[in-house]
């Protein structure tokens, strides 16, 4: 049985003081009408009506207004496409002049949303000139995820680490957090190699271990598919004059692209836009030269990620 509307049947039986009034007018005239033509009384006179009162009507249902709901907006970070929220890597050790250049994040959180991690590199020699990074989405959940972790372990907080005496030529942890209108860095030395038995070493190494291993790898509903990183600069250091003989892959020798920066100013560091020098480095393996202004070279390169540079 369909349900009855009672707010409709009251609008559609009560009348206005107008239509009463005219019902009203009519039944008088009706009347007077229908009485002795020769009757010398006054004629009836109808219902005087207002026309200019409103008619009577129902105000329209109307919602009671609700308070919007209390949400907590979580920890704050910024949210720029070259803000760093979180940095995991790996600094110093006893390493080559080149390889501590190319120094990458372990994994890199980024103030719009991205993810960025190092890939797989394949086992072939020599391999390719420019490291495997690959980006995912991160969701504002996923973000809140690791700040939230990171507060746990105690990083939202400045500290002090001891460094083990034992232990030669390890590189450093370093762990940039960004979160509260604060920057936290945390360096501890050989993080790690043996038994944390500190208390804060050991919550610097757990914070890492978690982030890195189980909260990564498995199933995350808050990030997206790896696609590989796309840069739109690379930062490169050149070496004069490299030794081309004694490999057991012959070396390759390409001509710089013309219109890009000479490489004679990349001895510390230099910012090349890929649409520069792209194509020449992807098809580029490590046993690949390149001749600009007479000389030849053996680059560094690595793409410029956010919060990096020269």
């Amino acid at each position: 049985m369909t349900p009855v509307n009672n707010s409709l049947i009251t609008r559609s039986v009560r009348p206005s003081r107008v239509v009463s009034g005219l019902i009203a007018g009519s039944l008088a005239l009706t009347l007077a009408a229908c009485g002795d033509d020769s009757s010398t009384g006054s004629p009836v006179d109808p219902v005087p009506t207002d026309p200019t009162s409103p008619p009577i009507t129902t105000p329209p249902a109307t919602t009671p207004p609700t308070a919007p709901p209390t949400t907590s907006p979580g920890i704050e970070h910024p949210v720029g496409a070259d803000d760093v929220v979180l940095r995991i890597g790996y600094e110093g050790g006893f390493v080559p002049i080149e390889q501590a250049f190319l120094n990458l994040p372990m994994l890199l959180v980024t103030g719009d949303g991205r993810l960025i991690v190092q890939g797989p590199q394949i086992e072939i020699y020599p391999g390719p000139l420019l490291p495997n990074m690959q980006v995912r989405t991160i969701s504002e959940a996923g973000i809140q995820q690791l700040l939230d972790m990171a507060a746990e372990h105690g990083l939202l907080t400045d500290r002090e680490y001891t460094n083990p005496t034992n232990i030669a030529d390890a590189p450093d942890t370093v762990v940039v957090i960004n979160a509260n209108g604060d920057a936290y860095e945390h360096r501890a030395y050989a993080l790690g190699f043996d038994e944390e038995n500190d208390e804060l070493r050991a919550a610097l190494a757990g914070f890492v271990a978690d982030v890195t291993g189980t909260w990564l790898y498995e199933e995350n509903p808050e990030l997206g598919p790896e696609e590989t990183f796309e840069a739109d600069a690379y930062l490169i250091r050149s070496f004069p004059d490299p030794i081309l003989e004694g490999y057991e892959v012959e070396p390759t020798i390409v001509e710089w692209p013309a219109g890009a920066p000479s490489l004679a100013d990349a001895a510390e560091c230099l910012v090349v836009p890929a649409d520069q020098v792209g194509d020449v480095l992807a098809d580029a393996n490590q046993l690949t030269f390149f001749t600009s202004d007479g000389t030849t070279y053996q680059i560094a390169v690595k793409p410029q990620l956010p919060g990096d540079g020269c």
